[in-house]
């Protein structure tokens, strides 16, 4: 009979008496409590121009910067007067007419949501009250996939195109990373605060002090997906601050509109008369000026709003992505909110609460986002093309492949070509996806 070589650790380990289950749990807890405890604090936006205290007003490169936004300034005035030149209107209009379509029910669809989220907070009463934890379990998560049912009712059975379908899709995603994000972290807190005897606490953030209507109003309308009771605030609300970062959104919304329509969508109609190789070289640069626009519009514009009105003090909305070196530092960097999420409620709870490795949670969390992923895409497409998920699968070889340019410049060159050959190449895949075989194959 072969006998299994003890390493020494575990040896004294085991010998110490340090190892037994109950002590595990504890340390697994603390090591949560920790990073629950410690993910916030105040910092300003990294790309931030109306805070002198921002990395960028510290760089010498800020002029660079500046002349972007007097570059789309001069996009933003030039490109109606070309559009009226050419067709005698302002604006393009043949897009906006199938955007505004169903417009009312499309947007209604936030209200709605929101309303529903409070279940979540119906949750932790029941809890409160002791009824059973299977009944509290179907009802968090029945009520969490109606969400997407619902999402997915509507862009179904309403005659919607892909911004209506898309803009839904993604509330549902949002509220459901906030209704989980809840009910999941305040499980927790009950669990310390029974473990604890139950104690009486004057602090309004401890629990259950923290279950009531005007905290969780607050969590939903903070710009982020984790719960915490309390988050570090900004302190008085600049109002001046405020009106900058909304118009700036509405002016980037428009932006991208004139990008869409100007450059991209005419494409799209035409693409059965184009090469694959023709339409990718032709969306090359739209494409990604539109991820810029946009990415420029939601976290720095539209999130540092929602901050400065709800007192949000943590403005690390996103890192610097464009440093990348590799996919992995762009996928923890670009979107923070998100990546927030997936690493709390994925990674960790896969590691703490169903004792996987840490190999198998990472490959877990990674395939979770690109189901997501996928699913937004499927239903405001209304098909199921696999090419996202494909697409983001294919990053892990590439990650492994390239483990010795990070950190490089070159790294960093083909981080950039990566992205800026992959947008026209994914969206062109999902307009030929009948033709795919064909293109793959002859």
């Amino acid at each position: 009979m072969k006998h299994r070589k003890i390493d020494p650790q575990e040896q004294e380990t085991a010998s110490s008496g340090y190892s037994t289950p109950d002590e595990k749990s504890v340390q697994k807890q603390a090591k949560i409590k920790h990073l629950r405890k410690h993910a916030f604090v105040n910092r300003i936006s990294f790309l931030d121009d109306m805070d002198k205290d921002s990395e960028l007003n510290k760089n010498r490169l800020v002029g660079f910067y500046n002349m972007l936004y007097v570059v789309a300034f001069y996009y933003f005035i030039i490109n109606p007067i070309m559009t009226y030149w050419k067709s005698g209107e302002w604006i393009e209009t043949s897009l906006y007419n199938q955007m505004r379509r169903d417009l009312f029910m499309c947007i209604v669809t936030w209200p709605l949501f929101y309303a529903w989220s409070h279940i979540a907070l119906l949750i932790q009463y029941l809890a409160m009250m002791n009824i059973p934890k299977v009944l509290i379990f179907i009802i968090q998560h029945v009520s969490q996939i109606f969400m997407f049912v619902y999402a997915q009712y509507l862009v179904l059975t309403r005659d919607w195109y892909l911004p209506q379908g898309a803009f839904v899709t993604f509330q549902s995603c949002v509220f459901f990373f906030k209704m989980h994000s809840y009910t999941m972290t305040n499980y927790k807190m009950r669990r310390e605060w029974i473990d604890q005897g139950c104690p009486k606490s004057n602090d309004p953030f401890s629990y259950p002090n923290n279950i009531n209507f005007k905290n969780f109003t607050k969590f939903i309308m903070t710009p982020v997906l984790v719960y915490e009771p309390q988050y570090p605030s900004s302190g008085k609300i600049r109002w001046w601050y405020v009106i900058v970062k909304f118009i700036n959104t509405i002016s980037m919304l428009i932006m991208g509109y004139m990008i869409v329509s100007n450059h991209i969508y005419p494409i799209i109609l035409n693409v059965n008369a184009l090469t694959l190789v023709d339409s990718i070289f032709q969306m090359t640069l739209p494409l990604i000026f539109l991820c810029l626009t946009l990415f420029n519009m939601i976290f720095e514009n539209y999130c540092n709003f929602w901050a400065e009105l709800t007192h949000f003090g943590d403005r690390q909305f996103y890192t610097d992505w464009w440093n990348s070196t590799d996919y992995e530092e762009f996928n923890r960097n670009w979107n923070r909110p998100v990546y927030e999420f997936l690493y709390r409620h994925v990674y960790l709870e896969l590691i703490f609460e169903f004792g996987f490795g840490v190999k198998k949670a990472q490959l877990a969390t990674f395939l979770f986002s690109a189901i997501l992923h996928e699913y937004t895409l499927a239903v405001s497409l209304k098909q199921i093309t696999p090419i996202m998920i494909m697409f983001m699968m294919i990053q892990i070889p590439v990650m492994l492949c390239t483990k010795r340019i990070k950190g490089t410049k070159f790294g960093n060159l083909f981080f950039w070509w990566g992205i800026i050959q992959g947008l026209p190449l994914i969206l062109n895949l999902y307009l030929r996806f009948n033709e795919l075989p064909k293109l793959l194959f002859e």
